[in-house]
This record gives structure tokens, C-alpha cells and sequence, in this order.
């Protein structure tokens, strides 16, 4: 059975209500990333999404195309193409992602005028490079956030750390912080410059996620943006949570695939006269991760769909992400295992998955929820 028969069958099973679209991403888009994994070396050595990956997406037609100017209505869909296109590379994925978080939230909270100006430039490229300058390194959630957006005379003033930056030194940023009346804020900064300081690993060398540029840390210090550079607070805080689920779903896809690619391996391989597949010990674990992995992409929808407070639904996405978390490190682990010494030649994904799971797992965690704190 093919991996969009896979899907296919089991979206059926578990959810009915998805429209023809969204039925699409989650189906029609997994086969084409799985095609296209065979990039996913090349981007990790080139560090960007080789063209022969973009011209294939261009072709299927993702989620904000047209930078959502069309509307922010469908965050079903942008969490089911987050969670498909990963199951080509985690880094594809993110490098996608972290511009399409940008565009959903200044298509929600933008001016007319910023609008105007960026949604354009996001629909000429999928993959237009802009930085969501959001988490804090530990575990802060948004609405928790320490960085300040403060007005001196007609301008103003940003200072505040953020850890980690998807593409550093991007044109266009957005960053999240408070207003000198503590209330939940962001603004439009293009060309940052020096006032924004990055950091990337003491080493030197990232180890995975490559694909997309990141620093380690973003330290902005006296940033002076005029004053149309505020975006609009409401509903601010709901957009951040859809941006978090879409991050989740890059997990669930990440181990859903690595799942998928070790049970075709085990189906494959042989012992004592028969596939490994047919030992307990091994098609129960990968049973095991596969039923997860649909348990959490229902619970990214529900998040997303919830008709509650903006606070409510900020809260139970703080357990989504640390469930999708704890998920693909795990589903990363279990492939590698099953597959022995195979699992950590490149010849397989196992390995880079399971590097990749390790970046991902950092990116957005709370310390008080996820289990990864404490094993």
C-alpha cells in the first residue's frame, strides 16, 4: 500500500469533517514530500531548499501561496502541510514554516499598509526569508514574553532576547513583546541591522535543520522602528498559537514518516525465516508511535478549531507542543533502533531524523510540561 493510500485510509478512520483541501495536504502533499526526500541531503549540505524541491511545491500549490492575503480562515490546512512536508525533511519543512508563520501573522495583525507592502513579496516566493523573532529560550510562552515595545516620542524602542531565529538577518522581521502597558505586541522591523546581535553554536557547526538558517539567540538592544511599524494586538495571540501548532505538526510529520520508513524497512527485513515486522517487538512500538502520531494531529486541529478564549487555547497548545516534542524524539529513536546499524549510515533518513528531532524538540518546549526535562 502507497503512503498516500496510507493516509488516505487513515485520515477516513479518524476525521470526516476535512474539506477537499485540507483532505489534499494531508494526503496528495505527503506522497509528493516523500518523492522529494530525495533532496533532502542536498539542502542539508546547501543549506537552503534546493530549486528542483521549490518548482515541484510551486506546482502543488501550498498554504499561503498568495502570502494568506486571501484570508487566515483555514489553519487546518497550514498545520496539515506543515505536518505532510516534513515527511521529505524536517528542514524543507521549517524553511517553509518560518516564512509562512511570518505571513499568517502579519496577514492577521498587519495594517492595511504592512499588508500592502509584504503579503506580495510572500506570494512571489514560498520560501521568502523572514525571521519570527517569538520564543525565548526557556520555555516562555508567548504570552509570557520579557520583550519590550516601548514608545519614546514617534518612535519605537525594542529590547529583549530571543532564542532561537529562524532565518537571521532576514529583510523582513517580525518580534513579539510587550507595550509599556504590559499588553501583548508586535512589530514590523526591516533591516534590523546592528541593533539585533546573533549567535549561533559555540562550535561552530549546527548539526541538523540545516536546510534553514537559525541562530542559537537573538539579542535586540535599542531597535528604533518608526511608529507604523506596530501591528494591530488583537487576535495576535491567537495567530501566535495556530504558528505553534504548525511547528507541532513538523514534529508529528517528522516521526509519522520515520515511523512509516522503518516499518517498510522491517517489512523487508528478514529474521528467522521471516520479516521483523511480524515480531511483536517490533510492530508494537511502531503501532504504538503511528496511533500517536493521529492522536496528536487531532489534537493540533482541535487546538486550532476550538471555539474558547485566545488564553484557553494558548494553554492547551503548551501540552500539544510538548507532546509533539516528546513524540518525535521518540519516534526518531525507535527508528534508529529497530534498524541497527543501517539506522545510522546515510544511506537511510533514520540518522538525520533522528539529529533533526533534537532541534526540533528545543525550538518551542516548556520545562515545567515536557518530559524531556526529566528523562
Amino acid at each position: 500500500m502507497t503512503v498516500l493510500e496510507n493516509q488516505k485510509r487513515e485520515l477516513a478512520m479518524l476525521n470526516m469533517s476535512l474539506d477537499p483541501k485540507q483532505n489534499r495536504m494531508i494526503g496528495e502533499l505527503a506522497a509528493v514530500a516523500t518523492d522529494l526526500r530525495k533532496f533532502a541531503r542536498e539542502a542539508e549540505e546547501a543549506g537552503k531548499v534546493p530549486q528542483a524541491v521549490r518548482v515541484a511545491l510551486d506546482e502543488f500549490g501550498l498554504p499561503g501561496a498568495d502570502g494568506f492575503a486571501s484570508g487566515v480562515e483555514d489553519a487546518v490546512s497550514f498545520c496539515l502541510a506543515a505536518e505532510s512536508l516534513a515527511w521529505a525533511d524536517a528542514g524543507i519543512a521549517y524553511s517553509w514554516l518560518a516564512s509562512r508563520q511570518v505571513a499568517w501573522i502579519i496577514a492577521t495583525c498587519g495594517t492595511e499598509e504592512q499588508k500592502a507592502k509584504w503579503l506580495p513579496r510572500f506570494a512571489k516566493d514560498p520560501f521568502m526569508p523572514a525571521s519570527l523573532f517569538l520564543y525565548e529560550g526557556r520555555g516562555a510562552t508567548p504570552s509570557e514574553t520579557d520583550t519590550k515595545i516601548q514608545r519614546k516620542g514617534n518612535h519605537l524602542v525594542v529590547n529583549g532576547y530571543k532564542s532561537p531565529v529562524m532565518y537571521p538577518n532576514a529583510e523582513l522581521a517580525v518580534i513579539i513583546g510587550r507595550d509599556d502597558d504590559g499588553k501583548l505586541t508586535a512589530v514590523i522591523a526591516e533591516n534590523p541591522g546592528d541593533a539585533v546581535t546573533f549567535k549561533a553554536e559555540e562550535t561552530g557547526r549546527r548539526l541538523a535543520m540545516t536546510a534553514c538558517p537559525s541562530a542559537l539567540e537573538a539579542r535586540i538592544t535599542d531597535l528604533a522602528l518608526p511608529a507604523d511599524a506596530a501591528m494591530e494586538s488583537e487576535g495576535l495571540l491567537g495567530a501566535l498559537t495556530t504558528c505553534r501548532m504548525a511547528h507541532s505538526a513538523v514534529c508529528i510529520g517528522t516521526a509519522a514518516a520515520a515511523t512509516r520508513y522503518a516499518g517498510d524497512y522491517a517489512r523487508e527485513r528478514t529474521a528467522f525465516g521471516k520479516p521483523i515486522i511480524a515480531f511483536q517487538g517490533v510492530s508494537f512500538p511502531l503501532t504504538d508511535l503511528l496511533i500517536e502520531a493521529d492522536a496528536l494531529r487531532l489534537s493540533v486541529l482541535d487546538v486550532v478549531t476550538a471555539d474558547i478564549s485566545p488564553e484557553e487555547q494558548e494553554r492547551r497548545a503548551n501540552v500539544v507542543v510538548a507532546e509533539a516534542n516528546q513524540f518525535v524524539a521518540d519516534g526518531a529513536r525507535e527508528g534508529v533502533q529497530l534498524m541497527g546499524a543501517a539506522g545510522i549510515v546515510t544511506d537511510h533518513p533514520q540518522e538525520r531524523v533522528y539529529r533533526n528531532a533534537a532541534v526540533l524538540a528545543s525550538i518551542d518546549f516548556d520545562p515545567l510540561i515536557s518530559e524531556l526535562s526529566i528523562r
